[in-house]
């Protein structure tokens, strides 16, 4: 039991430093982080305005 709660203890903190390197980042580049439709006002995108969305033609196989 000892050894599963080290190996539970050693994943939680290896995340923790990725997260936050990740943020620190984020933060010394000054680039916003963006969504797949470019970020706000980065495009059009009809999912994030209420259309339905669909999968290209080409992408489906038809």
């Amino acid at each position: 039991m000892t050894q599963f709660l080290t190996l539970i203890l050693v994943v939680f903190g290896v995340m923790a430093l990725v997260v936050a390197a990740m943020a620190v980042g984020v933060m010394f580049t000054g680039r916003e982080i963006k969504g797949s439709c470019g970020g706000v006002g980065g495009g059009d995108c009809a999912c994030s305005k209420g259309e339905r969305c669909e999968a290209p033609e080409a992408a489906s196989g038809r």
